[in-house]
Formats: structure tokens, C-alpha cells, sequence
């Protein structure tokens, strides 16, 4: 092994360990391990850099821009209330939720698409009384599995085909070619949860004590000194029946009180800490005498009149995760405050300013009314939903973006421009018939995700020009006994191990140059190890930050990081199974 090929492998190593322990997003870790790359002299400064001149890298910004087009259009909202029925039984329900996510998914990125649907499905689920965890997981999976239908269903596979571009393989390729294998799967995944999977599911309608929802928050209120509620008994101040929460502990002189009587009388400055709903806030701030506790509530500048209420999920790429709420400097940055936090559906108990966030934690926001036309494209959370007063989109741009998308596909399966060309013209044409504002399309694209991208197919390429991809082959080639077949199937089961581990696109970006090195040393075609790393990469059913849409979805479903493997390990064998005895099927060795 040579001296460079030592130096990649110790970076590559470096950059595993700190994905894993979370101390650096995977975008920083990766730009860190360019920058080392060429710090040690393993690649030239134009070799480092190459990746961010790959034609994928464009079309993955133009279709950020293209799914927020559709989501300020109303487009998204227009086609799911035509599918969401009345009958709230999963195994009636779940077609109609999972077929056009599945489909949407399939040609923009699934991101917004789950973004639009958690709201509405909590929504729909309340007023059916169905309990929303029924459903949010497989909103997830129908997301990923249309993902793998188009060739830019996924960032993954347009990084893929980035990567192929120029060679003989990407010639053979058309927009729907994974379409024969990515369409079998959706079917599969949907029989699974309509006859298995729902059954697995769990049903958390929120704790017994307020029947409140799934996600359960702990809100501090303080008694405000001489007010109405001082002196007053817990009976008397009417706290005992609350509509959406339950006073669960007072924190009063130091001492913490927690069994509280109705009888137990009210002094100044005492901090009552009720556990429910989000909407338990709402309720208490209508209490005469009592005043949120955390003092960033009361730093806001809007008044209470013009305050609404937001959900927010912790982003994998956050710069707050691992940093406490008050290190993170969280109501300065965004103009909010953070009453609460819940972790895998439970509350947090402790001081708000105190907890160390994680990647997944869902936030209960309070800020003024413009947060979410200024923050909706933060790479430092999703935001799910805003608990007060929804604004409906506009739908009058809804047909035009949708007839200018149609045109996009014919254009682009006819031949008639390059994919590339077509993405750029189709995001000039939303912009000039006003379904996005050049404001929001500057703001809807992730810049982080392209520095990965790009910094990632540096590493890649070190690892073909060091020769370790060569070492890596070969060993599977030992355990395989040069057999295509079983080549194939480990290669899928890292990709899948990559995944899950840290994000699709730097694990695609990993296992290509090692496909390239199986099918010269084998002899055999390229096409179908590269469609095993297309599916392998998007296949992320056994963990909730194997994929965003998972992470999306946890906090609002109340899901424990079990939830996922006890629901997707058998659908991850059904799609891995799939997968590797279809795709030599149809792009033979």
C-alpha cells in the first residue's frame, strides 16, 4: 500500500469517526477531509475541486428550487386533498397516502412532499381519531421507495448518473429506466404495511394522564409576584381539569413539589411545570397570574398579540446540534423562543436553556407571524407545522407549475435538450410565470448539501487514485470467488451499512469507484453494480437518521429510534432481496 493510499485511508477513517459521533455535521466532515486531501498532497487542487463542476451538482440546486416552486404554488396541496379520503382504517387508508407520495416523490425530492403531508395527516387523523403514528412511517418509506422510480427522484440518483456522465452506461439510461425495479417496490412496500406492516406500527394517542397527542411537551410557567394566582390554592386557580395538559410538578424556593394536591397554595415567583400538547401553552397564557418561565419568551420583540405557535424538527446538519439551547444562541439567530423540547415523543425534564440538543428533537416554537416566510428553508430545522392559524397556500400558480413539470418530463424522455439544460430552463420558467419568487428559489437551495456533494467526490476519487478501491475489490472478490452475483450482493449490503451509518449521497459517492473496480476486474458490465448503489443507497428503513424523511417524521409520530428497525427490517430484506435478483435481470452482467 503506498504512502498516499495510507494518508486516504486515515482521513477516510477520521471522517467515519466524526460522522458517527456527531461532533461535525457530515458537510463540514467531508469539506474537512477535501481540505486534507490536499493538504498532504494526495490530490492536486483542480483534482480536489473537480466534483463541484459535475453537471449533477446544478441539477440537484435547480430541483430545490423546483420542489419549493411547487410548494408556494399550492401544487402538492392541490393533488393530496383530491387522494385523502374519509375511511381512517390503516389497511383502507394507507393506499391513498402512500400511492401519491410515492408519485410526487418520484419526481421532485421527497423532502417537501413529507413536509406537506405531516400537517395535514395529524389534521386528518385527529378529526377520524386515528392516532397520526399509524401513518407517518410509511409516509416516510412510500417517500423514499418513489424516490428510486426516476433518475431524479433522489439527489443520489442524480449524483449517480454525475457520475457515470460520459461513459457508454449513462447513454443506456433514461429518465424512468429505474422505473422497472423502483415501481415493484412501491407495490411492495405497500402490500407490506397494508398486511403486515400496519400491524407493527405503533398506536401512541399520548399519555393517560391528558389523552393528549403523541408528542408530549413539559411547559414552566411562573407565578407572576402579587398577581391574581399568588396565595391562591391550585383548586381555586383552576388547574386541576386542563384541556390539553396536567400540572405535574412545582418548583418552589429551591424545593421541588411532585405530587401536587388541589390544596396546595400558590407563592410568588413559583415555578409550575405542566406536561401535554403543544396547545397547552396557548391555554395557560390565558391564566390571569402567570407568566411563561423561561425569560427568552419574554425577550421577543413582537408582542403576544402578533406571537404564533411552531413545530420544528432538529436538523442531522444543524449547528446546534450537541450545543445546549442557550450555547446556541437560538433566540438571538431566529427571532423565537423554544418553550419546549421533546425527544422520541417524550418530554425533556429539565431547565429548556440546559438541554443539549440532538439530531430528530422536536421544538416547540414561539415567534411572530413572518417565522416561517423567513425560516422555512433553515438548514437547521424542518419545520412541521404552525399550530395556529395555518396558512393556506395559493393555489391560482398550482396548474401552471404542474403543466410547466409536465413539459420538463416530456422534454427531457423525448431527448429533445440534455437533463441539465432542461432543469435550468425549467427553473427560468417557474421564475418568469411568478410560481417562485427569485427570493425563495435563492433561499430554497441547499447550499450544504452541494459542498457534501461536491467534497465527497473528492474523497471518492482519492479513493480510485490511491488504489484502495482496487484493495477493496479485491477483497470482495475473495469472499465472492469471482462471482458477479455475489460481488453484487455485498456491495448492496455496504451501500445499505453506508447509509445508514451516515447520508445516501456520501455513501453512493464511497461505493462507486469500488463498482468501477468490480466490473473491470470481473469483466463484467458496470450498469447493474451502479443500480444496486442507486436502490442500496436509498434504502434506509432500520433507523430514523439513516434518512431525513425518517428524522422528519419521528418527533411528530412520537416514534422511538426501535420503532424504525421493528417496522423496516423485514421491508429492508423484501426491497434488499428485490433488488440484487431483479437488477442483473435487467441490466445483465
Amino acid at each position: 500500500m503506498s504512502l498516499d493510499a495510507i494518508i486516504t485511508l486515515g482521513i477516510l477513517m477520521a471522517f467515519l469517526a466524526t460522522a458517527l459521533s456527531g461532533r461535525l455535521a457530515v458537510d463540514f466532515a467531508l469539506a474537512a477531509a477535501m481540505t486534507a486531501l490536499m493538504l498532504f498532497g494526495v490530490l492536486l487542487p483542480e483534482e480536489a475541486l473537480q466534483g463541484f463542476s459535475n453537471p449533477a451538482i446544478y441539477i440537484i440546486a435547480c430541483f430545490y428550487i423546483v420542489s419549493a416552486a411547487l410548494k408556494e404554488s399550492g401544487a402538492l396541496h392541490w393533488l393530496i386533498m383530491k387522494w385523502l379520503g374519509r375511511s381512517a382504517k390503516p389497511g383502507r387508508a394507507l393506499p391513498r397516502v402512500m400511492l401519491p407520495v410515492a408519485f410526487i416523490s418520484s419526481i421532485i425530492s421527497n423532502t417537501p412532499v413529507v413536509a406537506i403531508f405531516i400537517p395535514l395527516l395529524q389534521d386528518w387523523a385527529k378529526r377520524h381519531d386515528v392516532s397520526v403514528s399509524k401513518f407517518l412511517i410509511p409516509l416516510s418509506y412510500a417517500s423514499i421507495l418513489g424516490g428510486t422510480c426516476t433518475l431524479i427522484g433522489t439527489s443520489t440518483n442524480i449524483l449517480v448518473v454525475g457520475m457515470l456522465q460520459g461513459t457508454a452506461e449513462a447513454e443506456s439510461l433514461h429518465l424512468f429506466s429505474p422505473a422497472l425495479i423502483g415501481v415493484p417496490l412501491i407495490f411492495i412496500g405497500l402490500a407490506y404495511f397494508v398486511f403486515i406492516g400496519h400491524r407493527l406500527l405503533p398506536s401512541r394517542m399520548g399519555v393517560a394522564e391528558s389523552g393528549a397527542e403523541a408528542r408530549e411537551y413539559a411547559v414552566g410557567m411562573r407565578v407572576v409576584p402579587g398577581g391574581a394566582l399568588s396565595g391562591v390554592s391550585i383548586a381555586d386557580a383552576g388547574l386541576r381539569h386542563l384541556q390539553h395538559s396536567f400540572l405535574s410538578e412545582i418548583q418552589s424556593e429551591g424545593h421541588i413539589i411532585p405530587a401536587v394536591g388541589p390544596e396546595e397554595i400558590l407563592s410568588d415567583n413559583d415555578v409550575l411545570i405542566f406536561v401535554g400538547q403543544p396547545e397547552a401553552v396557548t391555554e395557560l397564557r390565558q391564566f390571569p397570574g402567570l407568566a411563561a418561565a423561561e425569560g427568552e419568551v419574554f425577550k421577543l420583540d413582537a408582542p403576544y398579540s402578533s406571537r404564533a405557535l411552531f413545530e420544528a424538527v432538529v436538523a442531522p446538519v444543524s449547528n446546534m446540534v450537541g450545543r445546549s439551547i442557550k450555547a446556541s444562541g437560538f433566540r438571538t439567530q431566529f427571532g423565537a423562543a423554544i418553550l419546549s423540547v421533546s425527544r422520541n415523543g417524550q418530554r425533556i425534564n429539565q431547565k429548556v436553556g440546559s438541554i443539549v440538543l440532538r439530531a430528530g428533537d422536536t421544538l416547540l416554537l414561539e415567534a411572530a407571524r413572518g417565522f416561517v416566510s423567513r425560516h422555512r428553508y433553515s438548514r437547521d430545522f424542518l419545520l412541521l407545522s404552525r399550530l395556529d392559524d395555518v396558512t393556506i397556500p395559493n393555489f391560482d400558480k398550482a396548474p401552471t407549475a404542474l403543466m410547466l413539470l409536465g413539459l420538463f418530463i416530456l422534454a427531457v424522455v423525448t431527448g429533445l435538450v440534455p437533463l441539465v439544460v432542461a432543469s435550468l430552463l425549467l427553473v427560468a420558467a417557474l421564475a418568469f410565470s411568478r410560481c417562485i419568487s427569485l427570493e425563495f428559489a435563492q433561499r430554497s437551495i441547499d447550499m450544504r448539501v452541494l459542498l457534501a456533494i461536491g467534497a465527497s467526490l473528492s474523497l471518492g476519487l482519492a479513493i480510485q487514485k490511491t488504489g484502495l478501491a482496487d484493495i477493496a475489490a479485491l477483497g470482495i472478490i475473495s469472499m465472492a470467488g469471482e462471482n458477479p452475483f455475489i460481488s453484487l450482493v455485498l456491495l448492496y449490503l455496504a451501500t445499505v451499512l453506508a447509509t445508514e451509518l451516515i447520508t445516501n449521497n456520501a455513501a453512493a459517492v464511497l461505493m462507486f469507484p469500488l463498482a468501477q473496480v468490480l466490473s473491470t476486474q470481473l469483466d463484467v458490465s458496470l450498469l447493474p453494480f451502479v443500480m444496486t448503489i442507486m436502490f442500496g443507497a436509498s434504502a434506509s428503513f432500520l433507523t430514523p437518521v439513516g434518512y431525513q424523511t425518517n428524522l422528519m417524521v419521528q418527533g411528530p409520530g412520537g416514534y422511538r429510534f426501535s420503532d424504525f428497525f421493528k417496522v423496516g427490517i423485514l421491508l429492508s430484506i423484501l426491497v434488499g432481496v428485490t433488488v440484487v435478483s431483479t437488477v442483473p435481470l435487467v441490466w445483465q452482467f
